[in-house]
């Protein structure tokens, strides 16, 4: 029988081959909140269906999934990221971890159970190592922007409220057990890795998937913002190629136009899947040439009306986003095939204070590779395909999932 799940996005937990699948549609409504500029997600870092609400936020926003672990259940807001693999969540004890909800303690859970090392799935894989004394599992997660967190290996119950406004549990729910942050993740409990990988929960839903944004100018609590795990992800409109490497999912971006001026790719520039597509991310993040060039149209056009400064690494302009709107310019984004991304000025822009607002683009950490994050996919849909290896952009209202 298949499965339809309805859920909010940024989960944190892994899958195993023995999960237990559930049985109703889930839908958890998702939490918008304001990036952190240091955090991972302000900056960069490394036949089932489900669908879930996403929220967004005036910054470039982070969007949360709202479930519960353990038993009794204990409420979590989890962080949505395509760019990684790895679920955790914060755990009782982590002296290093800032949450706004009550800490989640896996002794007083009934259903929690660490993981052994043992199993040959974590043999190989340099971010796990046994702990001879106790016989559990710790793992070391980093990210790009230097950001880890540490912990211990587990298995626990997931809880999550269905679309009929009841409660289905998903039990040997394999995750992180975060005790220790390094930098970063103020915001929610965790995060959910929904990038391909050997322990990706993704493995249970068909490898695929659809993320569908709403506006972030609307209200954050609207709640028109989704998640969709396998058969029920969404995966119509324009397409393109998708490359799956190192854990992360690559397209080819050709082309950048600024209100129809052309900014070519240049040449030096990964051949194949130059570009990621990472909701861990709230940034465009271009590569280093591709962001030179792109800077200076932006201020050939803006310098006439405005003058910019710099807001730590953020390009910045007096005055508000709305009052300069009709100044403001459109980009679009034009991948192999001729699927195309449109990037108005909400996309492309945010206002960071009352008197300012910055452009929502900055130079990739990578000098050749450049990072899609969740500002520039704001009025889309986007359906991943894994098995046949295509990517959709759709541009519609997220409405049609509520």
């Amino acid at each position: 029988m298949k499965i339809h799940l309805v859920i909010l996005l940024v989960l944190s937990i892994y899958a195993t081959p023995t999960l237990a699948k559930p049985a109703r549609p889930f839908i958890l409504k998702l939490v918008r909140h304001k990036a952190e500029k240091n955090s991972k997600l302000y900056i960069t870092k490394e036949s089932d269906a489900t669908i879930s609400h996403l929220t967004p936020n005036r910054e470039p926003p982070v969007f949360l999934a709202k479930l519960s672990i353990g038993e009794p259940p204990v409420p979590q807001l989890l962080h949505v990221d395509t760019g990684s693999s790895f679920t955790w969540i914060k755990c009782g004890g982590c002296i290093t971890c800032q949450t706004q909800f009550p800490g989640y303690n896996p002794t007083a859970s009934s259903t929690y159970s660490s993981v052994s090392c043992d199993d040959s799935s974590y043999e190989s894989s340099p971010a796990f190592s046994p702990v001879k004394r106790t016989g559990e599992c710790h793992y070391r997660q980093m990210y790009f922007d230097g950001s880890e967190s540490r912990g211990t290996l587990a298995k626990e119950t997931i809880l999550f409220d269905t679309e009929d406004d009841g409660i289905e549990s998903v039990s040997n729910v394999e995750f992180g057990c975060a005790h220790e942050i390094i930098v970063g993740f103020n915001v929610g409990t965790g995060l959910l890795g929904l990038a391909y990988g050997k322990f990706s929960i993704l493995k249970q839903f068909s490898n695929k998937f659809s993320l569908c944004f709403e506006t972030f100018s609307d209200d954050p609590s609207s709640g028109h913002s989704f998640l969709a795990l396998g058969d029920g992800a969404r995966t119509t409109g324009q397409s393109t190629s998708l490359f799956m490497r190192y854990g992360h999912y690559h397209v080819d971006l050709e082309r950048i136009s600024i209100d129809g001026r052309t900014i070519n790719i240049p040449n030096q520039l990964t051949p194949i899947g130059n570009t990621i597509i990472d909701t861990g991310t709230s940034m465009l993040n271009l590569a280093e040439e591709s962001y030179s060039d792109f800077k200076t149209h932006i201020d050939s056009l803006l310098d006439r009306h405005l003058n910019s400064f710099m807001d730590g690494h953020l390009v910045c302009y007096n005055g508000t986003i709305q009052h300069e709107l009709p100044q403001l310019p459109t980009v679009t984004l034009t991948f192999y095939k001729g699927a195309s991304l449109e990037l108005d000025p909400t996309s492309l822009f945010h206002q960071l204070e009352d008197e300012y607002f910055c452009l929502s683009v900055m130079m990739s950490p990578k000098i050749d590779l450049s990072i899609i994050g969740t500002n520039a996919l704001q009025s889309y849909n986007i359906g991943f395909d894994l098995d046949n290896e295509t990517i959709y952009f759709d541009k519609i209202s997220c409405d049609y999932l509520d």
